[in-house]
């Protein structure tokens, strides 16, 4: 079939300050079959994801405008969110508004190296992002980029008795990568520093039967981050496929428990091997190796008991051999991951890696993945999802011994999606955060989250819902349930980490919601203007304070934005958060912001 020309508006959006349209013609409806459908949605759900979430470690942030065609190296497997709870909430969107870019998908290089966004709002919330291709073209593409997030606003207390404090962040990131493609293989290299300040302002906890002491929110915590990578990768058009490279990751805290005691340095040495050979046109067997190595400096906190075990060097290693099949048809992937974990003692353990996805009818498509994996819970991963991370301890690798999600996804009409999915998760060492305080530490951080590592098994079941009519009107629906079941494993990380419930049966999934919702709405009433609704909504999580469960507040957050496309350069915006005015939290004590509003523009050039 003869699809027309498809043309992408886009440019980078990180958090809330960013989001993003699409301008794409069009495809031929009419002659598409169900496959050619079910294609097209995958690559509307790629799209959409890309704009979820700030990640500060992908290395083509800078090349907005090309599409990827060199392997990432990225040695962890676990998702880095950018926790923005100090700062207006920012869910997952399943929608997005595109500001100026461009994504040219049938050429090899853009018309445009650069891009700019920056936005300013009330309570000192600034965002700002920048990339320039010094290098773009067949052979050689060099980008660099930068992104700032900052906040020092108010924030209120569900406590009446505890006074307004400052939420402080000033976030910082960039970075440098450069790939040259020769005839055989690809060589990929990079870099990228970035350093965040930030302030434990969240309310004191007592869970230790000690004096409180005097609690410090106002001194700023340091954390600073350097990763240096270098890769070769196999061009498509080699008989054996192969990749291999090396990751090498820096993380250092200026501070321990208080600014008394100096911090942590975390060292990450990261190996990632791989070959892969094909039987025939749509057959293909392979094996990936991936190790990890971990070392420590302990933190300044000689006076403080805390065992020294927690900061021992350990090593993970993950091989992973597979069979692939994919034809028009069906895509099959069977294989295994066999595990070695050593920390306090070495483990040896064993996971499925297999994933189907089968037509059904000529519209719909069942899915099904089935894996397992050692998530390594360095410090830094933490402190990019939760920053108030406990500044004086590392928790252990969790290990994922299966982990099950199965659905069916359908395009049932032109412009309708949906997504009916469950699944399964086993875990042992899982990550669960509690607040906790040093109390007999003299002006010390309170309330620092501490990492709870039960034995976890989770169930869970969701639908999402998306419409799209020509670009002009949209929305989505999206809603996911999960049922934890936790048993405590009597480990002396788990002693040092917090108090909890005498019995398993008490267990929460501390820091987790029970429930999530999400919905959208985005109408384009002139071709320039894009007006969007959100709202999200979380409950059922918990927190442990003297060995009794506190419910956290609910989640309940409503934004509206108004964006204005000028032409493919230059897009500017308005956005207004928490119009509900609720006094919600991500953790227990860590309120998120009150009403807030933000302007800004975001230029290509």
């Amino acid at each position: 079939m003869v699809m027309r020309k498809i043309q992408v508006v886009m440019m980078t959006a990180l958090l809330s300050g960013v989001s993003l349209q699409s301008f794409a013609q069009e495809p031929d409806k009419k002659k598409e079959t169900g496959k050619e459908r079910i294609e097209r949605q995958q690559n509307l759900n790629r799209e959409m994801t890309l704009e979820r979430e700030y990640n500060p470690i992908v290395q083509d942030a800078a090349k907005v405008n090309t599409l990827p065609v060199v392997r990432e190296m990225n040695i962890s497997k676990r998702p880095i969110v950018y926790s923005d709870y100090a700062v207006p909430t920012s869910p997952n969107k399943e929608m997005n508004i595109l500001p100026a870019g461009t994504l040219m998908t049938d050429v090899a290089h853009s018309k445009r190296n650069g891009y700019l966004h920056f936005a300013g709002g009330t309570r000192m919330n600034f965002n700002g992002d920048f990339g320039y291709h010094l290098l773009n073209t067949d052979r050689d593409k060099l980008g660099v980029y930068f992104s700032h997030r900052s906040t020092n606003g108010d924030v209120k207390f569900s406590v009446d008795s505890i006074a307004e404090r400052k939420a402080k962040l000033n976030d910082n990131f960039g970075g440098l990568d450069f790939s040259h493609r020769f005839d055989a293989a690809t060589l990929s290299l990079g870099g990228s520093f970035g350093y965040s300040a930030f302030n434990y302002y969240g309310i004191p906890t007592n869970t230790f039967a000690a004096p409180v002491a005097e609690n410090d929110s106002a001194t700023n915590q340091g954390n600073r981050y350097i990763n240096a990578y270098a890769g070769v990768t196999s061009n498509r058009e080699s008989s054996l496929g192969y990749h291999m490279g090396i990751d090498y990751k820096n993380f250092n805290q200026k501070y321990s428990l208080s600014e008394v005691y100096d911090g942590l340095t975390e060292n990450n040495i990261g190996l990632n091997l791989g070959l892969s050979s094909p039987v025939n046109n749509d057959q293909r067997f392979g094996v990936d190796l991936k190790m990890n190595m971990l070392t420590y400096t302990e933190p300044g906190i000689s006076d403080v008991k805390i065992d020294s075990a927690a900061f021992d060097n350990r090593y993970e290693i993950t091989l992973s051999p597979y069979y692939r099949l994919e034809n028009d048809r069906i895509k099959l992937l069977l294989g295994l991951n066999l595990m070695i974990v050593s920390q306090d003692e070495t483990d040896v353990f064993v996971s499925p890696n297999v994933a189907l996805d089968v037509p059904i009818a000529n519209w719909s498509l069942f899915y099904i993945n089935l894996g397992g994996g050692i998530e390594s819970n360095t410090i830094y991963e933490l402190s990019r999802i939760n920053r108030y991370i406990n500044p004086a301890f590392t928790p252990d690798a969790s290990k994922t011994w299966a982990d099950l999600k199965l659905g069916v996804r359908s395009n049932v009409a032109t412009g309708l999606w949906f997504d009916i999915f469950a699944g399964y998760k086993y875990t042992e060492s899982d990550i669960f955060y509690n607040p906790s305080s040093y109390d007999w530490i003299d002006k010390g951080f309170n309330n620092v989250s501490m990492a709870f590592q039960p034995t976890s098994q989770r169930l869970q079941a969701g639908a999402t819902l998306k419409y799209d009519y020509r670009h002009i009107v949209g929305f989505y629906l999206k809603g996911v349930y999960n049922h934890y079941n936790l048993k405590y494993l009597d480990t002396w990380k788990n002693v040092y980490s917090v108090t909890e419930p005498d019995k398993d049966d008490d267990l929460k999934a501390y820091g987790r919601p029970t429930f999530t919702f999400d919905a959208g709405l985005n109408i384009r009433p002139v071709k320039p203007l894009t007006l969007s609704a959100d709202y999200s909504m979380a409950s059922g999580a918990y927190a442990c304070l003297n060995n009794e469960n506190v419910k956290i507040n609910t989640i309940n957050d409503l934004r509206f934005r108004a964006s204005w496309q000028f032409n493919d350069m230059l897009s500017v915006y308005a956005q207004f958060n928490n119009l509900l005015f609720r006094k919600h939290e991500m953790y227990y004590g860590y309120p998120l912001q009150p009403f807030s509003a933000m302007a800004g523009f975001s230029v290509t050039f």
